[in-house]
C-alpha cells in the first residue's frame, strides 16, 4: 500500500517538472484552441475598424499612399465627430514636406485624440533592437501606443501584453490603449480567439475617406484604421484562424480587455496541488477495486477534468491545463496496474509454494491428529487411516484397507450395504457431530461423535470422517444428570418447606397478635391502676416493662408478618385517594411528642396547601413509620431531627427525613434495605429491632412507583429522601372531589 502512494508521487514530480519546463506546451496548446473554438461569443460592436482593405488599395492605385489621404481620413472622422482614433499605420520615416505638412495639421485639428503606432524591431546594421516611433512633428499632437506582438514558442501570436518596454521605460500596448486601460493592466495574457468579429462595423477605407458613410454611423465611436489587405504583407500566424492581419489581432486582444476575457492560466503551484490532489484522490476511490470499474473511474475522472476545463474557461476568463491531470492520473493508473499485476503475480507463486508445504502439512497433522481421521470411497471402503484412528479401533493401517466403515459401527442398520451414502448425507446435512455407538476390534463398545464432508476429486467421490471417541464423557454427562435430577428435586422440597414457612406466618398473623394485644393491654391497664391501687410502686414499674416489651414484640412480629405476606404476594394496594399533606401533619405532630420524651430537638415543616395522592395510605403511613422511627431511634439525646414535605412542580412529593444521629457508613447503606439486615458498628447490642423497617419501607414504596434513598456519613447523621411519583398525584382534595 506504501509503494503505490510513493509511486503515485513519483508520477506527479515528473509530471509536473515536465509542465514546468515546457514540455507538455504542445500538447496543451491545441486544447486550449479547440476550447476558444467551442466557447464562442460576440466581440463589442462599440470600436469600428476601418479597412485599407484591397478594394482601397486598387482604387488609390500605389502604396504607400500620400500622406494628406490620411489627413483627408481624419478630417472626415473630426467632422463625424468620431472618438479616439487608432491608427495602425508607420510614419517614422519622412516623405514628401508638403504632405508630411498636411497630416500634421489633420493631427493638430484632431486635438491629441488621435493615437499612433510605435514598434520595437530588429536592426541588422546595429544588432540590436531599435524603437521607431512616428516622426516627432506628428507625435505632439498624438498618443503613441506599442503594436508589437511577440510570438510563442510555435510561432503563433497567442499573447499580448498591457505595455511593452519602450526607450527608458513602458509603452501601453495598442489592444491596452483601445480597451481604454492604457498602462493600468500589468502583465501578459491570452487573445481569445473565440471571440466572433463577424458582428463588428467593418469600413473601407476609401468610402470614409470620399465621404460615401453616414456620419452618424463614425459619431462617438473610436475607431482603429490598419491594413487588412494580404498585399501589404501585415500578416500575422494565429491560432484557429491560421493568418489574420495585424491591425485585426490587435482588435482582438482589445475586444479580450473589453469583454473580460484577458485569459490567463493558473499559478503553477496552484495547478501542482490541484494535479496531486486529483490522482491521489482517483488512486484512492480506486483502490482495491475491479480492474472495470477502475478504469471507469479514470476515465471518469478525466471526464469532469476536461469538462471542468471548458465550464471555467467559458465562466471566467482562466485557462485550465488538463493535459497534467491526464497524464499524471493515467500514470498512476499505469503503475498502480503494474505493482497489482507484480503484487498479484508474486502472490500466486506464493501461494503455490504455501499449498505444497501446507498439503505436507496437513497431511502431517492428519497423520499425528488427536481424533480419528477415516476418509472412504462412494461405497464405504476405507481407502486411509490416521494413528488416532488405529489406537482408537485398534487395528493397523494395513488391516484397515478395503474395510467397510460398517464393521466399526455397532448399530449398523442405517450403515450396511447402499445405505451408507445416505447415512453419510444426513449426517453432513445435521451441521453437527452425530452421536454414534462403535466397537473396537476387540469388541468393547464405547460413544464416539463422527462428523463427516464430501470430496470429489479428479471425478472420484471421496467421504472424509472426523471421529472423536467422547465415551468418558458421555458417562461424566450422564452422572451429572443423575445429580442435577437430585438437585432439582432438593430444590423443590426447599422451595415447598419455605412456601410453607411463608403461609404458616401468614396464617399465624391472628393466633400471634391477639396474646400480643392482650398482653399490651392489661399491662397498661395495671400501669396506669385503672381498676384500682396495686399495692407497690415496683408492679406499677414492671407492668411498664411489660408493656413496652409486649409493644416491640408486636411491632417485631408485625414487621415480620407484613414481610411474610410480601414474600407470599398477599399485600394488595387498596388504592384510593389520600390526603397526603393531612398524613404528615399527623406523622409530624406524633413524631414531635416522641422527640419530647426522649430529649432531642424537633422541626417540622408541612406546607400548607392540599395535596390528593392515590395509593395505599396504610402502607404509605407504615414507611413513613419505619423511617421516623429508626430516626429516633439512632439518634442520641439533644440530637435533632427534621422533618419536612416538598410538593414539586411536575406532580411528585418529596418527604424528607434528616437527623443528626450515629450515621450510617458508606459501604453499608444497601445492606439496610436488605431482609434482617443491619448495618455494624455493634448497633445490635445497643437498638433492638428485627432489621425489616426498611426492607418493608422501600417494598410499600415501590408498590406505589416510589423511591427511597439513604445518604449518610458515620457521626454526622443520616438523610431519607421518599419520593412519591407525579403519575400518583390527583391535585387538590377540591379537584380531586
Amino acid at each position: 500500500m506504501t509503494y503505490r502512494w510513493i509511486a503515485c508521487a513519483l508520477v506527479c514530480v515528473v509530471t509536473l517538472t515536465t509542465l514546468a519546463a515546457g514540455g507538455l506546451e504542445p500538447l496543451e496548446r491545441p486544447l486550449v484552441d479547440l476550447r476558444m473554438r467551442l466557447i464562442e461569443r460576440p466581440a463589442d460592436p462599440g470600436p469600428i475598424l476601418i479597412e485599407i482593405d484591397p478594394r482601397s488599395v486598387h482604387e488609390v492605385g500605389r502604396w504607400p499612399w500620400p500622406r494628406s489621404l490620411h489627413a483627408l481620413l481624419l478630417d472626415r472622422l473630426t467632422a463625424a465627430g468620431a472618438g479616439q482614433v487608432y491608427l495602425d499605420i508607420d510614419f517614422s520615416l519622412r516623405s514628401d514636406e508638403n504632405e508630411d505638412a498636411t497630416l500634421e495639421g489633420a493631427l493638430a485639428r484632431r486635438a491629441g485624440a488621435t493615437t499612433l503606432a510605435a514598434f520595437r524591431q530588429w536592426s541588422e546594421s546595429a544588432g540590436a533592437y531599435v524603437d521607431a516611433a512616428p516622426l516627432g512633428r506628428f507625435a505632439r499632437h498624438s498618443r503613441l501606443v506599442s503594436t508589437n506582438a511577440i510570438p510563442a514558442a510555435d510561432g503563433l501570436i497567442r499573447q499580448m501584453a498591457g505595455s511593452y518596454p519602450w526607450r527608458d521605460g513602458e509603452l501601453p500596448t495598442f489592444s491596452a490603449a483601445l480597451a481604454g486601460v492604457g498602462g493600468a493592466y500589468s502583465g501578459e495574457f491570452y487573445i481569445d480567439y473565440g471571440i466572433d468579429l463577424s458582428g463588428i462595423t467593418r469600413l473601407s477605407f476609401v468610402d470614409v475617406a470620399a465621404g460615401r458613410v453616414d456620419p452618424e454611423v463614425l459619431r462617438g465611436r473610436p475607431v482603429v484604421v490598419g491594413a487588412t489587405a494580404v498585399e501589404l504583407g501585415d500578416i500575422l500566424p494565429v491560432p484557429n484562424h491560421r493568418v489574420l492581419p495585424g491591425v485585426t489581432v490587435q482588435y482582438l486582444a482589445a475586444q479580450s480587455l473589453l469583454l473580460d476575457r484577458a485569459l490567463v492560466r493558473l499559478p503553477f503551484w496552484t495547478l501542482a496541488l490541484c494535479v496531486a490532489g486529483f490522482v491521489f484522490v482517483l488512486t484512492y476511490l480506486a483502490r482495491e477495486r475491479d480492474l472495470r470499474v477502475a478504469v471507469a473511474m479514470l476515465l471518469g475522472g478525466n471526464v469532469l477534468v476536461w469538462g471542468g476545463a471548458a465550464g471555467l474557461q467559458a465562466a471566467f476568463p482562466v485557462i485550465l491545463d488538463v493535459v497534467p491531470f491526464t497524464l499524471a492520473s493515467f500514470g498512476a493508473a499505469t503503475m498502480t496496474f503494474l505493482m497489482r499485476f507484480h503484487g498479484i503475480a508474486t502472490k500466486l507463486v506464493t501461494e503455490t509454494m504455501a499449498r505444497r508445504r501446507s498439503e505436507q502439512f496437513v497431511g502431517a497433522v492428519a497423520q499425528n491428529a488427536f481424533d480419528a481421521l477415516v476418509t472412504t470411497d462412494g461405497n464405504g471402503r476405507i481407502s486411509f487411516v490416521n494413528t488416532a484412528a488405529c489406537r482408537m479401533f485398534g487395528i493397523s493401517m494395513a488391516e484397515a484397507q478395503g474395510k467397510s466403515l460398517s464393521d466399526f459401527v455397532a448399530r449398523r442398520a442405517s450403515f450396511a450395504g447402499q445405505d451408507l451414502r445416505g447415512a453419510f448425507r444426513k449426517i453432513m446435512a445435521l451441521g453437527r457431530p452425530r452421536r454414534l455407538v462403535c466397537r473396537r476390534a476387540n469388541g468393547e463398545l464405547f460413544y464416539a461423535d463422527m462428523t463427516v464432508s464430501e470430496l470429489v476429486e479428479e471425478k472420484r467421490r471421496l467421504f472424509i470422517l472426523m471421529i472423536r471417541d467422547i465415551d468418558r464423557r458421555v458417562k461424566a454427562e450422564r452422572r451429572l444428570l443423575a445429580r442435577e435430577r437430585e438437585l432439582r428435586r432438593a430444590k423443590k422440597e426447599a422451595e415447598v418447606a419455605n412456601q410453607s414457612k411463608t403461609e404458616f406466618l401468614a396464617n399465624m398473623s391472628h393466633e400471634l397478635k391477639t396474646p400480643l394485644n392482650a398482653i399490651i393491654g392489661f399491662s397498661e391497664i395495671m400501669e396506669r391502676q385503672l381498676l384500682g391501687p396495686l399495692g407497690s410502686d415496683d408492679y406499677v414499674a414492671y407492668a411498664k416493662d411489660i408493656r413496652d416489651s409486649g409493644q416491640r414484640l408486636f411491632e417485631t412480629v408485625s414487621d415480620v408478618l407484613e414481610f411474610s405476606r410480601i414474600e407470599a404476594d398477599g399485600v394488595k394496594l387498596d388504592d384510593e385517594d389520600f390526603d397526603l399533606v393531612g398524613l404528615c401533619r399527623k406523622m409530624a405532630d406524633h413524631l414531635r411528642t416522641r422527640c419530647g420524651e426522649k430529649g432531642l430537638e424537633f422541626e417540622a415543616y408541612v406546607p400548607p396547601a392540599d395535596a390528593c395522592y392515590k395509593g395505599d395510605e396504610r402502607l404509605i403511613k407504615l414507611a413513613l413509620n419505619h423511617v421516623l422511627a429508626n430516626a429516633v431511634k439512632f439518634t442520641p439525646e439533644g440530637g435533632r431531627i427534621a422533618f419536612s414535605l416538598n410538593l414539586n412542580d411536575d406532580g411528585s412529593a418529596t418527604v424528607t427525613v434528616e437527623d443528626s444521629g450515629i450515621g450510617i457508613p458508606e459501604e453499608e447503606i444497601e445492606a439496610c434495605f436488605e431482609a434482617f439486615g443491619q448495618a455494624n458498628r455493634g448497633l445490635e447490642r445497643s437498638h433492638e429491632g428485627s432489621g425489616l423497617g426498611l426492607t418493608l419501607a422501600r417494598r410499600f414504596l415501590e408498590l406505589h412507583q416510589g423511591t427511597i434513598a439513604l445518604k449518610s456519613r458515620v457521626g454526622q447523621g443520616t438523610k431519607v429522601l421518599i419520593t412519591l411519583p407525579a403519575a400518583r398525584s390527583r391535585g387538590t382534595l377540591q379537584q380531586s372531589a
